[in-house]
């Protein structure tokens, strides 16, 4: 009998005794991890929710100059003048978002290239359409954001 009170009183102590520091420590580095990658992957989405603002302008710009062209038979060079892009200011600068929309270049030729720049930290993400290209490609000659990822975000 009492060999049996012996082992209650040792079970009894150990369920006092809370957690070990080994335990805490696993359970923080396990945490340190889960942040690693849910930190960057949140920031990821942000930053592609933030640039789907450009796409959605880009496309619609890119629209707005055919309808111009089909009209005047040339591009237009301030995206002011065209349609569904006035805003009051005729300082060739649309503001879709975070992104200022604007003609980098437009000619009777015909060509012409629509621009939307954010700047995020000192870096700049910008985004380019133009009459050859259907869809708003990002510009990786403007030195700044690469392009969003997790591995970028953990290993650059």
């Amino acid at each position: 009998m009492s060999g049996f009170k012996l082992l209650s009183g040792e079970i009894k102590d150990r369920q006092n005794s809370g957690f070990t520091l080994v335990e805490l420590m696993i359970s923080v580095a396990i945490l340190a991890v889960l942040a690693a990658v849910a930190i960057p992957m949140y920031s990821n989405y942000i930053n592609r929710a933030k640039q789907s603002d450009a796409i959605i302008g880009l496309k619609a710009a890119q629209m707005a100059q055919e309808q111009y062209f089909s009209e005047n038979n040339e591009y237009c060079s301030k995206i002011d003048l065209l349609p569904g892009f006035a805003d009051g200011n005729s300082d060739n600068v649309y503001v879709k978002g975070e992104y200022n929309l604007r003609v980098v270049s437009a000619s009777s030729s015909p060509a012409f290239v629509i621009a939307a720049t954010r700047v995020v930290g000192g870096s700049t993400d910008r985004w380019t359409i133009s009459n050859t290209n259907i869809d708003p490609v990002l510009d990786t000659t403007v030195s700044g954001i690469k392009g969003y990822s997790v591995f970028g975000w953990l290993f650059d």
